[in-house]
This record gives C-alpha cells, sequence and structure tokens, in this order.
C-alpha cells in the first residue's frame, strides 16, 4: 500500500513538472528582448518604437512616458496594436514587481507581433532616472 501511494506521488509530480514546462516550450520566430534602462528606451524611443502604457487609464493618468499611449493589458486587442506586424513596440507597467507589461507583450507576441519588447523597470524606473514624466488621459490608439 505504502509503495502504490509513492508511486502515485512520483506519478503526480511528474505531470505537474510536465504541465508546469508546457508554458516554457519554445514560441515561433524571435524571443521578447528586455529594454534595461531608462537611457535605452530614450534612444529606441528616439528610433520611432511605439511605447505602450499597459495599465488602465488611472494609472496612465498619475504619470507615464512621455510619447507613451495608453492601452489596458485587461482590454487589449489586436485591433489596438498596429497592422504591421513587425512595428518595434516596448510595453511596461508600474515597474518593480508589476508583471503587466511582460504580460501584454506575450499576448502581442501570441497574436503574432514579432518585434516586441518589454520594459521591465516601468515608471518607476524611468522617474528613478530623472525622466521626464508626463501626465493626463491622453493620447490612446
Amino acid at each position: 500500500m505504502k509503495r502504490m501511494q509513492k508511486v502515485t506521488r512520483i506519478v503526480g509530480l511528474c505531470l505537474v513538472a510536465t504541465i508546469g514546462l508546457t508554458g516554457c516550450a519554445a514560441q515561433d520566430g524571435p524571443p521578447i528582448t528586455e529594454v534595461k534602462s531608462a537611457a535605452a528606451l530614450q534612444e529606441q524611443m528616439a528610433a520611432g518604437v511605439m511605447v505602450i502604457h499597459a495599465l488602465d487609464a488611472e494609472h496612465y493618468a498619475k504619470g507615464h512616458v512621455p510619447g507613451a499611449i495608453n492601452i489596458d493589458y485587461e482590454k487589449m486587442t489586436p485591433e489596438m496594436l498596429p497592422a504591421e506586424k513587425n512595428k518595434p513596440m516596448v510595453f511596461y507597467c508600474a515597474g518593480g514587481m508589476c508583471p503587466v507589461g511582460r504580460m501584454a507583450a506575450n499576448k502581442a507576441r501570441s497574436w503574432g507581433y514579432t518585434n516586441v519588447s518589454v520594459y521591465e523597470g516601468g515608471i518607476k524606473d524611468w522617474r528613478a532616472a530623472g525622466m521626464n514624466v508626463e501626465y493626463g488621459s491622453e493620447p490612446r490608439p
């Protein structure tokens, strides 16, 4: 009986590990890249990257990267993103432990966008770097 319980536990653990690793499978196309700093994001902005604040309008109004558009991750649809699938886009959120920027980037990748990045530092890092911050609820896509 004890042996059967042990086998059942091992099989269960293997199943959980297999399910967990399924999300780690390779995606088609290039990976999501990370913008490492506010200065790096500023350089990309000068080159014409589309910057997307992925939190809701209330957070956007309280301060965002200048020129960033607001696309709330929870309401994001492919129609809100550029028709051009290789348009460079950088998603961000609050920074720190906020996962929304990465989640939005993953969603865009799943829709076939190939030039997707995430600025993990978010608005928190942007402010800490002494960069200008815009306030208000415009622009939106």
